[in-house]
């Protein structure tokens, strides 16, 4: 799953990318990841094809792509999506759902393993687009907003529910998963089921810092995204956690702080959390 750190390397390399050029051909291989945003393909292709890119922005785990003539460009890379370049006469490999080819040359193409595609592409008028996206404008993003400790302890007092779930709530904050809320968590030693409102002022800087350390770490191991096709998965293939995490998939492992094994825990349906009973309290 591509959470926060990794989408904010796709965007800074798009930015390196991307910026300045204009669209050349476009590309659908798979019509529905365009759905949500237009009738058809052609509807998209028409909308993108000939368009300069002014700017790459992002909201939580969604890529703004901003267009000429007040047009933006939306990309929701999924759950396993990524974005990588390739030469403008690539031909479209596994996965591929969008190819996008530019004037001055070289491509980029939006890929997904599984044959279910999670991932989602349309433009629309530049002020539409975060509600096109279903981004919740009042929802805090760790890095665009970057709060002070203080605004994040009443951001934290406000929210008044359990740490696991107002952490991975998408109305609350912007692009934190199932991964790295478990990372951060693990990081400030601070259990899934605390209560927001009821942090002291220490745990809240504790947390507060958890949270800058872990994203910018993760963004160190993400790499740059563009030049892999397979960007770093938090979980391989034979069901192993990356090695920059400490906490997510690691349970049945030695906690790395207190060597008590780390626990998988039921939340509610569908949620988990990884933590250690030891240490984190």
């Amino acid at each position: 799953m591509l959470e926060l750190p990794e989408v904010e390397v796709l965007r800074r390399d798009l930015e390196k990318e991307i910026v300045g050029k204009r669209i050349k051909d476009v590309t659908v291989e798979t019509p529905s990841v365009v759905r949500p945003f237009h009738r058809n393909r052609p509807e998209f292709v028409k909308a993108l094809a000939g368009r300069k890119v002014e700017a790459a922005r992002r909201r939580g785990t969604v890529i703004f792509v901003d267009l000429d003539e007040g047009y933006t460009w939306i990309i929701d890379a999924g759950d396993e999506g990524s974005l990588h370049r390739e030469t403008a006469n690539e031909a479209p490999g596994p996965g591929t759902h969008l190819m996008v080819t530019f004037t001055i040359g070289g491509a980029i193409h939006l890929s997904e393993p599984g044959s279910q595609a999670t991932a989602h592409t349309g433009v629309v008028p530049t002020g539409e687009a975060l509600e096109a996206a279903g981004v919740s404008p009042d929802a805090l993003d760790p890095l665009d907003d970057n709060p002070t400790w203080m605004e994040f302890g009443r951001f934290l007092a406000d929210a008044d529910g359990p740490l696991k779930l107002v952490l991975t709530d998408p109305t609350r904050i912007a692009g934190l998963g199932p991964i790295y809320s478990d990372e951060i968590l693990w990081e400030a030693g601070l259990r899934h089921d605390r209560v927001t409102s009821k942090l002291s002022t220490q745990e809240i800087r504790r947390l507060y810092r958890a949270m800058q350390e872990v994203i910018v770490l993760a963004m160190k191991a993400a790499g740059s995204s563009l030049d892999d096709s397979e960007a770093e998965a938090a979980i391989d293939d034979e069901g192993t956690a990356a090695q920059h995490l400490r906490v997510f998939g690691r349970d049945g492992l030695p906690c790395s702080r207190c060597r008590k094994p780390i626990l998988r825990t039921r939340i509610k349906k569908g949620i988990y959390t990884y933590h250690c009973d030891q240490c984190m309290i």
